[in-house]
């Protein structure tokens, strides 16, 4: 019993801390991180000389998996995929499902503000980094997984319209 107490606690500690730290932050001609990723779909994007503009939406995740974790980065993916999979074929969209414990990724957090566990979209041209936006609302639809696509589409074509309100 007192595992599962600790575990919930865990769990809510890690869901208030992504939407405390989390948000909209603007990063100007920063250039895109390098990561070491999981699912690696930008290795097979053709290279030219003009910049390409990207968006890229990372998982970070840890070592650790907890169920709550598991569902985020399934239903992000599936709802990617669904919603997006031309783009993702193209290579206009890269999905990334990145492990922060490893020490080679362990600056994302910080470098995103955010407390390990979270959805990330990243707008890029080239190697420079526009802006991104913490999906801090994934945890509040992980009852919900129709309003959870929702919400992981919705935002992506926010970026992709390049709309005020991403």
């Amino acid at each position: 019993m007192r595992n599962k107490d600790g575990l919930r606690f865990a769990v809510i500690f890690l869901a208030i801390s992504g939407i405390i730290f989390g948000g909209i932050r603007n990063t100007e001609s920063k250039e895109a991180p390098k990561v070491a990723s999981e699912h690696r779909e930008s290795d097979t994007i053709p290279e030219s000389n003009a910049p390409e503009r990207k968006i890229i939406v990372y998982y970070f995740h840890g070592a650790y998996r907890c169920p709550s974790c598991l569902q985020i980065e399934a239903w992000s993916f599936d709802a990617i995929q669904k919603s997006f999979a031309q783009a993702l074929e193209q290579g206009a969209i890269i999905w990334e499902a990145i492990d922060v414990d490893k020490p080679e990724n362990s600056h994302l957090p910080k470098e995103y503000q955010v407390s390990t566990r979270a959805l990330i979209i990243v707008d890029t041209t080239g190697a420079k980094q526009k802006r991104y936006k913490n999906l801090e609302k994934v945890w509040e639809y992980l009852t919900d997984q129709k309003a959870f696509y929702e919400y992981v589409t919705r935002e992506i074509n926010k970026c992709l319209g390049n709309s005020a309100t991403y």
